[in-house]
């Protein structure tokens, strides 16, 4: 397979993840009454910072009032 290929792929498969993880954190936190000022704002770290951005929120929302257990 050629590198070139290979590498679009790769490129694709990480912008996929990268909307999937913003659109989940951005679903979640609007489900559990927060602001839309304050989804976005999560949705757009999540979306930049796929890895740690979602770490950080799955430990953040355990600590925002008004937190349920799923």
């Amino acid at each position: 397979m050629n590198r070139e290929i290979l590498a679009q792929i790769v490129y694709i498969l990480i912008l996929c993840i990268m909307v999937v993880s913003a659109s989940w954190v951005m679903y979640d936190s609007r489900k559990r009454g927060r602001p839309l000022g304050e989804v976005l704002t999560w949705g757009l770290f999540t979306g930049a910072f796929f890895g740690l951005g979602l770490v950080i929120y799955l430990y953040w929302r355990k600590k925002m009032p008004g937190h349920e257990s799923s």
